[in-house]
């Protein structure tokens, strides 16, 4: 078997950057940054606190990769994928089809934007300001005016808030007042979220 050069992970821990990652996101959603340890993260994923050190440096360095390497990446895609049709209409639809599909894929993703993303001072914003891709959103809300200025759109919505409204009220919606539910059924949560949004956001 192959020595390990020392510091170095094995070919076959190619995944596990991206483990630290997501482990680090359902920490964090779950509790207090500050309360989350490296040896928090590293045992989640059953490794040690050298590997998050190897491939971060540190804690605020893994937290600002989670921004540029998942947050960011993931929401950008959602906005040139709305964008590209240039069409008001399809812009909503696939904006809210995407967004509830990240929901699914990552539920603490929810308790995340909740705890972090909705507090301008928080210390994921810190890392969030420096890399939102404003030219995108700017794209994205010049395609809602127009969509106003067709009367598709509702014209006392202020454009450059569309996208993270539907997000938050999407994450919030999907992973929230399930005390309130007899029945948890998630098909009827996501019909009542797009009727929901749809008629707030559309005059067609």
């Amino acid at each position: 078997m192959k020595k390990q050069t020392p510091g170095r992970p094995f070919a076959s821990d190619k995944n596990l950057k991206q483990e630290l990652i997501i482990s680090a996101i359902k920490l964090f959603a779950e509790n207090d940054i500050g309360n989350v340890s490296v040896k928090d993260i590293a045992s989640n994923c059953n490794t040690t606190s050298a590997m998050v050190h190897y491939y971060f440096g540190s804690k605020d360095n893994l937290i600002e990769t989670i921004i540029t390497d998942f947050f960011v990446p993931n929401f950008k895609n959602i906005l040139i994928t709305a964008i590209k049709p240039n069409n008001p209409l399809e812009l909503v639809h696939i904006t809210i089809d995407m967004l509830i599909s990240l929901a699914l894929e990552h539920p603490y993703i929810a308790k995340l934007w909740s705890r972090y993303f909705l507090h301008q001072e928080s210390i994921i914003m810190k890392y969030v300001f420096p890399n939102m891709p404003v030219d995108i959103m700017q794209q994205y809300a010049a395609i809602v005016k127009k969509g106003q200025d067709e009367n598709i759109i509702n014209k006392d919505l202020i454009p450059i808030l569309i996208y993270p409204i539907i997000a938050s009220n999407i994450f919030i919606h999907l992973h929230g007042f399930d005390f309130i539910l007899l029945d948890n059924n998630m098909d009827a949560k996501i019909k009542h979220l797009k009727s929901f949004i749809l008629k707030g956001v559309l005059c067609v």
